[in-house]
């Protein structure tokens, strides 16, 4: 087995990365080693927590957009006014909404949970700190 046959799921980078920013916001709030284990699991807690709201928001939204026709339009918008606004862009090459919306129906992929679900594990993993806590 070479190296280009070891890959790793978006899940778990997401996931670990998650608890790495959640043990920063951690040690920034005060967590150290002179604190008893309840202030440290609250402090674990916190970190968690906003980590998995933001992993989860951000997780949804990308779910959102993978699986429907939400943000088409505005990603439309935004890409026509910089066409208008920018003299390398031609506004005739540019595709009409219609055509721009069935290219983009051919190239959506499927939907990507990983944030989400590594959002609700870190939410969990907070609420299990929680428990530490009190």
């Amino acid at each position: 087995m070479s190296e280009k046959d070891i890959r790793i799921p978006p899940f778990w980078i997401a996931f670990a990365g998650g608890i790495i920013l959640s043990v920063v916001i951690a040690f920034l709030r005060g967590m150290s080693g002179e604190k008893n284990l309840s202030e440290n699991a609250g402090l674990l807690s916190d970190g968690f927590f906003v980590t998995g709201v933001l992993m989860a928001g951000i997780g949804g939204l990308m779910a959102i957009s993978a699986k429907t026709d939400f943000f088409d339009m505005l990603s439309y918008g935004v890409k026509s006014l910089v066409v208008m606004f920018t003299p390398f862009r031609k506004p005739e090459k540019h595709p009409r909404y219609y055509e721009y919306k069935m290219q983009r129906k051919e190239n959506r992929k499927q939907s990507k949970m990983f944030l989400l679900y590594a959002g609700f594990a870190l939410i969990a993993l907070a609420a299990l700190c929680l428990v530490f806590c009190t």
